[in-house]
């Protein structure tokens, strides 16, 4: 007599092979081609990852010259700080209702 062990393992033996019979394999003359593009990929991708690297070190370098450049600050003359009620512009046209 066989324990339930067995008994499953037989039975999902059988269903595995029904299913596997079920399946089209077909025939490796059918099969399409593995193209060149793939192979090219294997070597594209490394080789932007090198350069990639190569100009982001170069990028985060600090400059090797001193920049002197200064930069002027204008401010405006005019900066006495009115309100905005009191310029005289009539503010509610800007507004659609």
């Amino acid at each position: 007599m066989h324990n339930f062990e067995d008994q499953l393992s037989a039975s999902a033996r059988r269903l595995r092979k029904q299913s596997e019979s079920n399946l089209h394999v077909p025939d490796a003359h059918t099969l399409p081609r593995r193209s060149r593009k793939q192979y090219w990929g294997w070597i594209a991708t490394p080789a932007a990852a090198v350069i990639g690297l190569l100009i982001g070190l170069f990028i985060g370098r600090p400059a090797t010259e001193a920049n002197d450049f200064v930069i002027p600050v204008v401010a405006a003359s005019d900066t006495s700080g009115h309100n905005i009620l009191d310029d005289g512009t009539d503010y509610s046209l800007f507004v659609s209702l």
